[in-house]
């Protein structure tokens, strides 16, 4: 069976991370799947091992050929139109899919115009995302298929932080929709109920110059500065450190996002043994139920910055991480996730 993957941009963010976690475990003698990108921004070389062909092209005459020429059995589009209405032009009589990871209303347009009547089917991440999607049409096969966490991010005992200082930590683009502003209010509010935590903010390298300044500013304002570390950019290898450190200083994990599809850094923490306190939002609060993290709505209301103190220093610490890393790997390991994509495949 021969399957091109489409995708507008290769970065290093996370649809193009669920993408390799997901192929990892393909059989590739019976699925031949090939990979498309209209631009390079350095995310080519997470591909660097895949046996499939990774193709750069942005012009649609080539990439009509491409399609045309290798006889594709199904094209998967992810988040985008402009593929689907290449396909339209030409004499294509495979499967159609698109995977919707977006949750973004400008992002979700295009499921309203003609250009989807020729999709025969759409994945998406999680139960919240299939209703989002739902809303705006409902005639479709829909799947879940939630994103793979990566067999190199594994619970590390031996990192320990050589301070006495639990770490409180944030991952992120330094963007509005991951909410930054609110974690360094949380970071102000919690600092003052123990004065031994420490907060880090890990990403945001290629934030906007404005956005970075801002965030610096507040960082200022807030009197926050022998309080927050911001470390813009960590290899992907390395974030299993990461994690593991702020688990073994005895912090946690926080997410503020204003939405999300499905909440892949919060899975990281979680194979990491890290608890995770997320905003109840989107997929997040699917993450976090039958104790495995706290789910809060307004995080910054001064309860809630309690239950979160309490959270970090609860007794259950043990049984909430145990319950947590045990669900990672029963439900998003890359066994997993590339056996229920290749079930969607057969099906279709």
């Amino acid at each position: 069976m021969k399957i091109l993957i489409s995708y507008l941009f290769c970065t290093k963010g996370g649809v193009e991370t669920a993408l390799v976690n997901r192929l990892k475990e393909v059989n590739t003698s019976l699925y031949e799947i090939d990979l498309l990108f209209f631009k390079d921004y350095g995310g080519l070389s997470m591909f660097h091992d895949w046996d499939g062909n990774v193709y750069i092209e942005e012009y649609a005459e080539n990439i009509k050929k491409l399609i045309i020429d290798n006889q594709y059995d199904i094209v998967i589009a992810i988040d985008s139109k402009e593929i689907l209405e290449m396909i339209k032009a030409i004499e294509y009589d495979g499967k159609i899919g698109l995977e919707v990871h977006t949750t973004y209303e400008e992002g979700l347009k295009y499921l309203s115009s003609e250009v989807i009547d020729s999709v025969d089917f759409i994945i998406v991440p999680s139960e919240y995302q299939k209703k989002l999607v739902q809303s705006k049409i409902n005639n479709k096969n829909i799947f879940i298929l939630g994103n793979a966490v990566s067999g190199n991010l594994v619970y590390q005992s031996q990192c320990k932080f050589p301070y006495h200082k639990k770490i409180v930590l944030w991952v992120g683009r330094i963007d509005p929709h991951k909410n930054w502003k609110l974690f360094l209010k949380i970071a102000s509010e919690l600092s003052k109920l123990d004065e031994k935590l420490i907060f880090w903010v890990v990403g945001g390298l290629k934030s906007r110059t404005e956005e970075i300044k801002e965030f610096e500013e507040m960082i200022y304002e807030l009197d926050l500065e022998c309080k927050v570390r911001w470390i813009p950019q960590v290899d992907y290898q390395k974030m299993s450190e990461i994690y593991s450190l702020a688990a073994n200083s005895g912090g946690c994990y926080i997410s503020t996002s204003h939405n999300e599809s499905f909440g892949m850094t919060v899975i990281e923490a979680m194979i990491c043994r890290c608890p995770v306190i997320v905003h109840a939002v989107g997929a997040l609060t699917e993450l976090v139920q039958e104790g495995r993290g706290l789910c809060l709505e307004n995080m910054e209301e001064t309860e809630k910055i309690k239950a979160m103190f309490h959270f970090i220093n609860s007794s259950d610490r043990e049984k909430i991480v145990n319950r947590a890393e045990r669900y990672v790997n029963e439900n998003f390991s890359c066994k997993s996730i590339s056996l229920k994509f290749c079930k969607i495949l057969d099906k279709v």
